[in-house]
């Protein structure tokens, strides 16, 4: 026995049953708005006048890297902070910047948890030591095996802290990211 439709009307109810089943696809050239969805800067969070967030994005567990950002701010030209408030963040340098207020920030993060690091730390202006400006780091640290994370732009790995059970290969990826 066959399963031809008899008339007419049943071979259109058959290709309408087909065609239920297809699906097309299109994926349309990235733009330049989705290429940024992952954001690949540094995020700077203003909470109030001395408060900022700095969200560092993901980073490896047991590296250190340099961070570098601008900081919008009207403290004064010289900063300074003491080095021994936080041992997991050192402020390299702190230079003016040329367009107006604020400051380019060069600081030394080391990722020595897993899982979310927050730190702090504070600076302080040499002409009113009044005016400081409090900024929070925010790193997801990924552990041994869980993935190289794509740094944001101004985060460069500048040495891996080795132990026993390390190997080279990560001292490697360190070097070309």
């Amino acid at each position: 026995m066959s399963s031809m439709p008899k008339n007419a009307e049943d071979n259109d109810h058959a290709s309408h049953s087909q065609q239920q089943h297809l699906h097309a696809h299109f994926q349309l050239p990235a733009s330049e708005d989705d290429l940024n969805a992952h954001d690949s800067k540094i995020l700077l969070e203003p909470i109030d006048d001395e408060k900022f967030n700095v969200r560092l994005g993901f980073l490896q567990y047991k590296h250190v890297y340099e961070v570098r950002f601008n900081l919008p701010d009207d403290v004064g030209d010289e900063l300074t902070s003491d080095p021994l408030q936080n041992l997991n963040v050192k402020i390299e340098s702190t230079e003016p910047l040329k367009e107006g207020k604020g400051h380019t920030i060069v600081l030394t993060f080391r990722a020595v948890k897993e899982k979310i690091m927050q730190e702090s730390i504070t600076l302080q202006s040499k002409s009113d030591p009044r005016k400081v400006i409090l900024l929070v780091l925010h790193a997801r640290v990924l552990g041994k095996g869980k993935g190289t994370p794509s740094l944001k732009k101004g985060i460069h790995c500048v040495r891996i802290e080795w132990d026993e059970e390390s190997d080279a290969s990560d001292c490697f990826k360190c070097i070309l990211s």
